[in-house]
């Protein structure tokens, strides 16, 4: 298993007022996306089309970019990350100038660099290369997944990503999260590092070799709810009411407590707890 970080490009044109945290995380993205569709720029021009992007953007800027996007060609996967950037830098402008990371704002109570460093050393110590991330909406998922993945150089699978990847591939919506997920794992190869809200309530990490659990307070998670809220962000996290926070939270809890394999960590403090299930060795 190679623990390399992959490199990271950052040109010249991608300066900008913008957050160089959420640039970074969007350019991971693009590189995730690299990896996993057939049709990265169809992906992309397919979010772009929708109403929620166009309303964010302005169907003005968000016209000229498609466009933009279309004429597109590239050589690899740097090259495909430094195009799409540039080109998107004024989308970017507009809907993410003046915002931060959600997860990494002070004062907020959820996990640490600690807990992040711990994950990295199980999966090294346990040779685990089928990680989950499962968590409430809200819990930081996303990033974590993608810290995890930076530091171990494990692909990252996004599956709320990988929804709009099997409507372009397959031209039809997945009937379920069980259905993708079967789809995603017969593309995607371990190792890999794997996040959805609803993994484990649906019983679907039977093939997990480690499980994190991300379990901040509650009221952190409304936080973070407030802050999508306010950043006009739409997503299935719109599905999921206030009142069923603690639901959900209950039944994540007692299934992580009810599954096998060892306890290999947890922070009190920020609720992330982590569980081996199987090893390499």
């Amino acid at each position: 298993m190679n623990f390399e970080t992959p490199p990271q490009n950052h040109p010249d044109v991608i300066k900008s007022q913008v957050d160089k945290n959420i640039l970074a995380q969007k350019e991971a993205d693009m590189r995730d996306l690299f990896r996993s569709s057939d049709s990265p720029l169809d992906v992309i021009i397919a979010e772009m089309q929708t109403d929620e992007f166009k309303n964010l953007a302005g169907e003005a800027i968000a016209n000229k970019t498609i466009d933009q996007l279309r004429g597109i060609t590239y050589k690899d996967e740097d090259d495909f990350v430094t195009r799409v950037m540039a080109v998107a830098m004024p989308v970017l402008e507009i809907t993410q100038k003046g915002k931060k990371d959600a997860y990494k704002q002070e004062g907020r109570d959820m996990y640490t660099e600690a807990d992040v460093e711990t994950a990295v050393s199980i999966i090294k110590e346990s040779g685990a290369e089928k990680i989950y991330i499962i968590g409430n909406v809200g819990s930081g998922k996303t990033t974590f997944s993608r810290e995890v993945s930076r530091e171990t150089g494990f692909k990252n699978i996004d599956v709320d990503r990988w929804f709009q990847i099997f409507r372009q591939e397959q031209q039809r919506e997945a009937t379920d999260l069980s259905e993708l997920l079967k789809y995603i794992l017969q593309k995607e190869k371990p190792p890999f590092v794997i996040n959805h809200a609803d993994l484990l309530r649906q019983n679907l990490i039977k093939d997990a070799d480690m499980v994190v659990y991300l379990n901040p307070k509650k009221g952190e998670l409304l936080k973070s709810r407030r802050l999508r809220s306010e950043s006009g962000a739409e997503g299935e996290w719109q599905t999921v009411s206030e009142g069923e926070y603690d639901k959900i939270a209950k039944e994540n809890t007692e299934s992580f407590e009810n599954m096998k394999g060892v306890l290999k960590h947890y922070n009190e403090k920020s609720g992330t707890s982590i569980r081996v299930l199987k090893t390499n060795e």
